[in-house]
């Protein structure tokens, strides 16, 4: 049993949640990111690209749109809730902060459950995978940063994050940017069994944040323990051009329309990880 079986199986029994929100958000912030398999480059020379996605800050909530996905994420801090749009499938579903943090209370002993049912089945891997999937759940780094270059690196056995980072941004922004993060990366392990969890990431942003400095790029490498190498590439824009001013128009009238099917958070996440296996 790999890792990404295991967090798949965890993910469906688990939530994933995020505390301490404050309605107030990044006004007039464009996010563009990109995401690069490096072990694919390395065999072919070539950029592999894995996802891509753009996340608009306007008027107290936060547009993330993946194209892939056919999904919308809008993160409302006012109203302290999620609100999810799949267009392809003319689905919404909604997740409040309250919600998440009462499935996030029921997290550890169902990992520690899966972890011990793991290391029952003695197979070669199944050690390693448990280390891994503890690791995840309380991340331990050694940071290092290099004021120079603003290159921060976090270094453990298993897990290790170098990041190119710039403090070109207001204050404000970057905290903003760094809390959305945060929810962002706890909210896609929900929606996505087989993600990674998101408290290695949380210790990054944490890193970043007490720096006060944004990530350009972010390499995550788990080798040798897994063969999982990734680049993510981060453009920052301040200020929103009229094509954005739309797209958050369009988005809107899509949620309010009266031909999409509203499910409850766990009806859509059944939904869409069974179409994703077709």
């Amino acid at each position: 049993m790999g890792l990404r079986s295991a967090l798949t199986t965890v993910a469906l029994v688990v939530a994933v949640a995020g505390t301490g929100y404050q309605p107030v958000a990044a006004q007039g912030l464009r996010v563009s990111t990109h995401v690069y398999d490096l072990n694919a480059q390395a065999a072919t020379g070539q950029k592999s690209a894995v996802s891509g996605s753009l996340s608009i800050f306007h008027h107290g909530k936060v547009y993330d749109y993946v194209d892939a996905a056919d999904e919308i994420v809008v993160l409302d801090l006012t109203e302290r809730r999620f609100t999810i749009l799949n267009t392809a499938r003319q689905l919404r579903t909604s997740l409040d902060f309250d919600e998440m943090r009462h499935l996030l209370n029921s997290r550890g002993p169902a990992a520690e459950e899966y972890i011990a049912d793991i290391l029952k089945s003695r197979r070669p891997e199944s050690k390693a995978v448990a280390e891994l999937l503890r690791f995840q759940m309380n991340p331990e780094f050694d940071q290092q940063y290099d004021g120079a270059t603003g290159t921060l690196q976090l270094q453990a056995p298993t897990w290790k994050y170098e990041v190119t980072t710039t403090a070109e941004m207001d204050a404000d922004l970057v905290q903003h940017y760094l809390l959305y993060a945060d929810r962002m990366a706890q909210l896609n392990h929900l929606l996505h069994p087989g993600a990674l969890f998101p408290e290695p990431r949380m210790a990054l942003n944490a890193a970043l944040r007490e720096l006060q400095r944004l990530p350009l790029t972010v390499r995550l490498d788990l080798r040798p323990t897994e063969p999982l190498h990734l680049r993510a590439e981060h453009r920052f824009t301040s200020g929103l051009q009229d094509d954005d001013l739309r797209r958050i128009a369009r988005w809107e009238a899509a949620l309010d329309s009266d031909t999409l099917q509203t499910l409850s958070f766990r009806s859509y996440q059944q939904t869409v990880l069974v179409a994703s296996r077709k």
